[in-house]
């Protein structure tokens, strides 16, 4: 049984106001990582997070180039020769705070209102990385760190970390431990302490379906060329039956069936039906309709269009029209896979009054993690100690390029929490913190690192 860390504890109390007022600065850089024109700002919060690991009396802090974002770096070193080496992961960059008229205060100003920081990246993900700081630095300003630390912030997570494993395979060496904290996830509710152990996987490729060689005009043309966004329509519909299953050939077959403890596990889940109507604010639910929506979230590959354009208010019909296919995926399927089936369904599905091409596509596998880990376990205990319950292990719908990337070249499997909530409007406007979990998310991590040691640094 690890020691009770209180002297950590108070630093932590004591100090949460000024590490708040930290975070607000952190969040009042744009750091947004989608464009060329955004670099200054990315290099810039790259910066203030190396002065941070510096103030944090964290060794070796530098910020390594990569061919995109750079990646900041920084060490701590524990007192036993022993002791476990936890490499933290999180990143700096945020996605765009557009549409800025949908705010309700300035996204790149964090104010607090109520229980809540407001602010773009306030919880995704420069709380989270502040959480593990304040943490961390408790301890460090007390006692002597009980495990070694390591850390590795990157600034492309939110455009698919797309330089991270070149990265990873030239500092292998460097950044070798025995398991990854990544804070990038959340909790299902305030009460409810969550660790994750599976992540979906994701394929995204860009279509473009072509038609005439120039806009036509609408009345001299419609009816007599198929219109490229109708056909675009056509395609996007077909993608799909009418119960919501995927109809690209071959799609379910390397998908792994739910064991009976499996979906035991999730229909215990506090995941039901209302809670996602509710979450979402949809009218009615929709899917595959053997399956309840835990299981389509967490165990089920998705195929979604997220973004779609073609034409303008010119009554033409346009040459073009392109469309995003985001496919997530699940254990067992692969993303080359899934482009030979997109391809296969475009061949056999696609009208000969158009053309289509795929102009580009990336992906990545899904991940599935030991959760008897005696990191995960450590973790559990930690939690089970600040909330006064166990902890749900889930498996979420989401995707982290990361997780993937560290189990292929480290060879370490990544430990996934996170003190954001289902409803702090993550990627949306009015992105939010709710600030009583983020003090019990310091108060966890806390409580971890002493029992990752256990009796060791007593």
């Amino acid at each position: 049984m690890a020691r009770a860390p209180e002297v950590p504890l108070s630093h932590a109390r004591e100090s949460r106001d000024a590490i708040l007022r930290e975070l607000a600065e952190f969040v009042g850089i744009p750091s947004v990582s989608k464009g060329p024109a955004d670099g200054p700002q990315v290099a810039e919060a790259a910066a203030w997070l190396a002065e941070r690991l510096r103030a944090l009396s964290a060794e070796r802090v530098e910020i390594l180039p990569t061919a995109g974002h750079p990646i900041v770096y920084g060490e701590l070193t524990a007192a036993a020769a022993a002791a476990p080496t936890v490499l933290v992961y999180g990143h700096y960059d945020v996605q765009s705070a557009a549409p800025l008229e949908d705010w309700e205060s300035e996204p790149f100003e964090a104010v607090v209102r109520g229980d809540h920081m407001y602010g773009r990246g306030v919880s995704d993900n420069k709380g989270q990385i502040m959480a593990c700081l304040c943490a961390i630095e408790a301890v460090v300003r007390t006692d002597r760190i009980p495990v070694n630390v390591k850390f590795m912030f990157e600034g492309e997570e939110e455009i698919g970390s797309v330089h991270l494993e070149g990265f990873l395979r030239q500092h292998r060496e460097r950044l070798a431990c025995d398991f990854v904290l990544n804070p990038d996830v959340g909790l299902l509710g305030p009460d409810r302490p969550t660790i994750y152990h599976g992540l979906r996987g994701m394929y995204l490729s860009k279509l473009r379906v072509a038609g005439p060689t120039r806009d036509l005009h609408s009345g001299g043309y419609g009816g007599i060329v198929h219109n490229p966004i109708h056909a675009l329509s056509a395609l996007i519909a077909g993608m799909h039956d009418p119960q919501g299953r995927v109809t690209l050939p071959g799609f379910y077959e390397k998908v792994l069936p739910l064991s009976a403890e499996d979906r035991a596990e999730m229909a215990a889940l506090p995941r039901g039906e209302a809670s996602y109507l509710e979450q979402s604010g949809a009218p009615e639910l929709w899917g595959e309709p053997e399956y309840i929506p835990a299981e389509r979230e967490a165990a089920r590959p998705a195929l979604d269009i997220i973004h779609i354009q073609g034409g303008s208010a010119k009554a033409a019909i346009p040459v073009d029209a392109h469309a995003l296919v985001s496919v997530r995926l699940v254990p067992n399927q692969t993303p080359d896979e899934v482009h030979d089936q997109l391809l296969r369904y475009l061949e056999s599905r696609a009208p000969s009054t158009i053309t289509w091409e795929i102009l580009d596509w990336s992906g990545f596998p899904a991940s599935l993690t030991d959760r008897n880990a005696p990191s995960a376990q450590a973790l559990a205990r930690a939690m089970e100690t600040v909330w006064g319950r166990k902890p749900v292990f889930y498996r979420s719908g989401g995707s982290i390029a990361a997780v993937g990337q560290l189990q292929t070249v480290l060879g370490v499997d990544s430990l996934l929490t996170g003190f954001s909530l289902p409803d702090d409007r993550i990627h949306g406007p009015n992105e939010r913190l709710h600030l009583p979990t983020w003090d019990r998310g310091v108060q966890t991590l806390i409580h971890f690192l002493y029992e990752l040691a256990g009796d060791a640094s007593a």
